[in-house]
């Protein structure tokens, strides 16, 4: 018998750039799916049928649906209720990336030599009952089996939207979005249907899989430091979210608390510090605001210094402690870190100059206190850093780049405000009630609504790439309302919605490629219902070729 030839380096050449052109047309079709799907509402009567037919998608063969189907796989009959449109389209684009546990698939050799592959239904001291991927049962005696493993390869069909169309594939997922069960409503959880744009812009996921994302930063290199509230910052970097994490931190996560805030130093990446707000865990919960340095994707081990360390809030009050955190962190045109704080719902701490609730912080790069604070002399040692007071919940504030404006979100109250930074100013909460004031001791909120939830704001660079009616805009999100709408700081009565159907946006903010990214969190707070890995992120582009 003559030897097999070894092949030779062009043969694999040609082997491996064959793989990476399959690889990368697999990861196009997806792209191209997920991006319809993303954007396109899809009938969800048309999806019903798919689901049920045991010929095309056999959906229904490991799926049940109320009193249809079986269960083999996990029941779906709540599945729209739990997770948002972007986690349902990655679910049937890849579905071995996040797998259910207790629904593994399990690869079992037999001492006669067979492998039987499938979802293990039911196991005695005797014999193991295992599904396979046409719902077909087997039973196996234990006395049987030589080997058994588990697999990182769902039992779902791995290229089942090449078997649809775009408009079948989107069908699928409205009908997966209408099944609530008896969940309870959530804020922002009845949001469904496509995203809403403006013609001309293009929205597509970028990184899916986080877990209770809180806030976003963009770096001038292109990569995106995402925090997790469990206390993990993540970093996206060429498109793809990195599995080790830039740092993880000691929180306590508990309903709103956990990493809640990150910026970037001015001078990024030549200065390479990241700074975070946190609320730490031990000795007692409290806000952390902390810097650490950048060495390539991750924290260089034992860089964390702490510049200013929040209030036991456990000594605070508030019929919810853990809510009303704020968190957001962001430089000003003045080269000084800037600081939200939420009240805790305990509301007087707001009015106080003896702690840090419900205040908007200053501080300098190193965690000194700049010697033109407005309130040095009604303040004294750590409290010297506030900066502005009578905020309910600040959750983020955005400057713009240009005039050197800031404008803060406040969460309701009976409103939503959006309030400009001003040195020294004191926005009333609780002395009044949120919304417009004549109080003269009070400074008023330039923009409000009735109360929902406005979550992530940010400015639009005047040089931007897109069409000049949003160029230097505030755009502002709310989280209950998935919507993005934008104002003009000159004018900022009256808004205009700019996208629509998003389900929690929770942060945005405009990048140097141009694009506006934007995060959305599928919980509201995190509590005995929390999901994991459920965040996403989202781009958003202009496409037209003229940029009028």
């Amino acid at each position: 018998m003559r030897p097999l030839a070894t092949p030779s380096l062009a043969a694999i050449a040609i082997i491996v750039t064959y793989s990476a052109l399959v690889a990368a047309q697999d990861d196009a079709a997806r792209q191209q799916y997920a991006d319809y799907a993303l954007t396109h509402d899809g009938d969800f009567h048309r999806g019903q049928k798919l689901f049920h037919n045991e010929q095309l998608t056999k959906c229904s063969v490991c799926h049940r649906v109320g009193q249809r189907g079986e269960k083999i796989g996990p029941d779906l009959s709540a599945i729209g209720g739990k997770f948002d449109r972007a986690h349902l389209i990655e679910s049937l684009l890849e579905p071995s990336r996040q797998i259910v546990e207790g629904y593994r698939t399990s690869v079992i050799v037999t001492t006669d030599g067979r492998i039987v592959t499938g979802v293990v239904t039911s196991q005695s001291q005797s014999e193991i009952a295992i599904a396979d991927q046409e719902g077909n049962p087997q039973v196996i005696a234990i006395a049987d089996i030589a080997e058994r493993k588990d697999s990182d390869v769902s039992l779902m069909p791995q290229r089942l939207y090449e078997q649809l169309t775009a408009e079948q594939f989107t069908d699928l997922i409205a009908y997966l979005e209408t099944l609530r069960g008896d969940v309870k409503a959530t804020p922002g959880s009845t949001v469904v249907g496509g995203i809403q744009l403006p013609d001309g812009f293009q929205v597509m996921m970028v990184a899916t899989g986080l877990t209770g994302c809180t806030a976003l930063e963009t770096a001038p290199d292109g990569r995106m430091f995402v925090c997790e509230q469990v206390g993990r910052l993540r970093v996206v970097k060429d498109g793809r979210l990195l599995e080790r994490p830039f740092v993880t931190l000691p929180v306590d996560s508990s309903w709103e608390r956990g990493l809640i805030g990150v910026t970037l130093d001015p001078e990024f990446p030549r200065e390479p510090y990241v700074y975070v707000c946190y609320v730490a865990k031990e000795p007692y919960p409290h806000h952390r605001i902390s810097r650490f340095t950048a060495e390539g994707d991750v924290a260089r081990p034992d860089s964390e210094r702490v510049l200013l360390s929040g209030d036991d809030q456990r000594k605070l009050g508030g019929n919810v402690p853990a809510g009303h955190q704020g968190g957001a962190l962001h430089f000003g045109p003045d080269g000084k870190l800037y600081v939200g704080i939420g009240e805790q719902t305990a509301e007087t701490p707001a009015q106080r100059l003896d702690t840090f609730q419900g205040k908007i912080l200053r501080i300098s790069r190193d965690g000194s206190v700049p010697d033109d604070n407005p309130l040095l002399k009604e303040t004294s040692g750590k409290y010297l850093a506030i900066w502005a007071r009578g905020l309910r919940n600040p959750f983020t504030f955005a400057f713009d780049g240009q005039s050197g404006m800031m404008l803060i979100n406040d969460v309701g109250g009976q409103y939503e405000e959006i309030n400009c930074g001003i040195a020294g100013a004191n926005y009333g909460w609780p002395s009044v009630e949120h919304g417009p004031t004549e109080e003269d001791s009070f400074v008023g909120p330039v923009h409000f609504y009735p109360q929902a939830s406005i979550s992530g704001g940010d400015f639009a660079p005047a040089d931007l790439d897109w069409p000049e009616k949003y160029r230097g805009k505030y755009f502002f999100a709310d989280y209950v309302h998935g919507w993005i709408k934008t104002l003009d700081p000159r004018r900022p009565e009256q808004a205009e919605v700019f996208a629509g159907r998003l389900r929690r946006p929770v942060d945005l903010r405009f990048a140097p490629d141009g694009s506006l990214y934007v995060l959305l969190r599928n919980a509201w707070v995190i509590d005995g219902k929390f999901l994991e890995q459920t965040g996403t992120l989202l781009q958003v582009r202009w496409q037209a070729s003229d940029g009028t």
